[in-house]
């Protein structure tokens, strides 16, 4: 999640023991919680938190740099200097100038050419919006097109040109359909996707045999898709601090881990696909990844195709794979805004198909869904109220150290780290809360509450480390490690996480030698991994 895994993801899987030293490193984002302000870089936790706001002001409303600081800083109390926004705006590929593709040159003459030709009425304000986000002028994206298709001409005899800018005319008045930004195939996906994710919800719930404890398919769904959550989690985390050689060597890893999904097909299959999708393409910096999450999309989809003898071609996750599929080869905004609702939708359709007090099973998938795409998309009001019911309650019926119980303390805890990440808040309660739990989580004899315990470990060792106290906060890191080799092993992605994070703040307070200690362990790490990615190809 927004600090560093998913709240779920490592209540699902298993994985080996491993020895344990005691260092760490790989900062999610070791100062999500810090408000940025005067004297005070923003983290790129920060950016990436206000890249849609920013977006909004700088393409969408066309405002000028300085106008999109002030309102920043008024609106959101986000400080940064000119300077660090060309930087960070030039990393996001949001520019002003007018800039296409090559494989979108001819559609895009074919629309000029229209607009051209269909009438004339002057049309001053005619525009269209670009992959980039940049919406242009008709008349500023014909001199571009006209410019480049002269330089493609030049430089590549043997593309032929079977459009020119030369139909086109000032004064043209395209017809809003001439000038639609989505396709009314994009409309058709999301009516069919929308469908078969209801009904796939409600095939697996109303069946009872497939939410059986004794269900195959419910037993592998730790084996298959716990990998899965904590590799793109960590995948991203290193994405945010630029530490592509880890990020890669762990993306390696993912047609392996959405092969098994498909195969063993376990009952959160879909909320699984949908997360990949939209925490990959949430993230400064995403356009690296779209080519990435395109092929693991197509790959998904042909694995469904290959078990047509159990799959009929209108069997529901087949479909929504192909219509994934389908959308992800068109437009790539589409896909992730298309992931976030069809997610909605999945989490809705379990709330209702289960009723109360059930339904309760949703509020990490729900969890997961807010760390991906962002605590706005969540009801957060209401989850908050819900499950402070079910904690109270189950307290009561209990006690505060049944497994009921802990695990809704800690699940509200991890909800609360989300509110004040996102709403840049105190972190008065969330420490509270983080050390309520894991108070309660040391005393439970292993393997109950593993993964719960390092992750409060590592959220208190931050708000340790943001407050000054660097020895507690390094000891909680360390802790945080071992618990998870205890419970993951060494080679686990969110074991190499914690190393990479200690590891940072060991550099940012000049300790050398531990610095080199933890150089070593992690690239032991990595080669373990690499020899995973390679096993798994052969």
């Amino acid at each position: 999640m927004g600090d560093d895994t998913s709240p779920t993801e490592e209540l699902r899987g298993v994985a080996a023991h491993y020895p344990s030293p005691a260092s760490s490193h790989g900062a999610q984002e070791t100062t999500s919680t810090r408000v940025t302000g005067a004297g005070r870089c923003p983290s790129r936790y920060d950016w990436s938190k206000h890249m849609s706001a920013i977006k909004r002001l700088y393409i969408d409303e066309d405002r000028p740099l300085k106008e999109v600081m002030e309102v920043m800083q008024k609106e959101h109390n986000f400080v940064a200097t000119a300077r660090m926004y060309k930087i960070r705006l030039k990393k996001w590929g949001y520019t002003k100038n007018v800039s296409v593709r090559s494989e979108e040159i001819e559609p895009l003459l074919r629309l000029l050419n229209d607009a051209g030709s269909q009438g004339n009425a002057e049309a001053p304000s005619s525009e269209v919006k670009l992959a980039t986000g940049r919406v242009v002028g008709l008349d500023r994206l014909a001199a571009h097109l006209k410019r480049k298709t002269q330089r493609l001409s030049a430089t590549d005899t043997r593309r032929p040109s079977q459009l020119s800018v030369a139909h086109y005319r000032h004064g043209g008045s395209p017809s809003p359909k001439s000038l639609a930004i989505n396709s009314p195939d994009i409309f058709r996906i999301s009516e069919l996707v929308f469908a078969d994710v209801h009904a796939y919800v409600c095939g697996r719930i109303m069946d009872p045999g497939e939410m059986s404890v004794s269900n195959t398919n419910t037993a592998v769904t730790t084996v298959s898709t716990a990998p899965v959550f904590s590799m793109v989690h960590s995948a991203r985390q290193f994405l945010q601090e630029d530490r592509l050689d880890e990020a890669l060597a762990l993306l390696r890893l993912a047609p392996g881990r959405i092969r098994d999904v498909i195969r063993y097909e376990p009952p959160d299959a879909l909320h699984c696909i949908f997360m990949v999708i939209v925490h990959l393409l949430t993230i400064s910096g995403a356009e690296r990844l779209v080519s990435s999450v395109r092929a693991l999309i197509s790959y998904a989809s042909a694995m469904a195709d290959e078990r047509s003898a159990k799959w009929s071609p209108q069997y529901p996750l087949r479909r929504i794979l192909r219509c994934l599929s389908t959308l992800s080869t068109s437009d790539d905004f589409a896909l992730r805004d298309m992931a976030v609702h069809a997610w909605k939708c999945l989490l809705r359709s379990q709330d209702l198909a289960l009723g109360a007090p059930a339904c309760a099973e949703t509020f990490p998938k729900w969890l997961d869904l807010g760390e991906s795409g962002g605590f706005d998309v969540l009801p957060s009001d209401l989850l908050e109220k819900m499950h402070w019911e079910v904690y109270r309650r189950s307290v009561e019926e209990f006690g505060e150290k049944s497994r009921a119980a802990w695990t809704e303390l800690y699940w509200l805890s991890e909800l609360e780290r989300q509110k004040v990440n996102a709403r840049k808040l105190p972190t008065d309660k969330l420490q509270r809360l983080l050390e309520e739990t894991l108070n309660i989580l040391e005393r439970l004899p292993p393997p109950q509450g593993l993964a719960a315990r390092y992750n409060c470990q590592a959220g208190l060792a931050r708000i340790y480390k943001q407050e000054g106290q660097l020895a507690l906060a390094e000891s909680r890191l360390r802790a945080a490690i071992d618990t998870s080799i205890l419970r993951n092993g060494q080679d686990y992605p969110i074991t190499l996480s914690y190393i990479l994070e200690l590891e940072t703040w060991l550099i940012e307070w000049g300790d050398d030698v531990k610095v080199e200690e933890l150089k070593q362990w992690q690239a032991a790490i990595l080669v373990n991994i690499e020899k995973e990615s390679i096993e798994q190809i052969s």
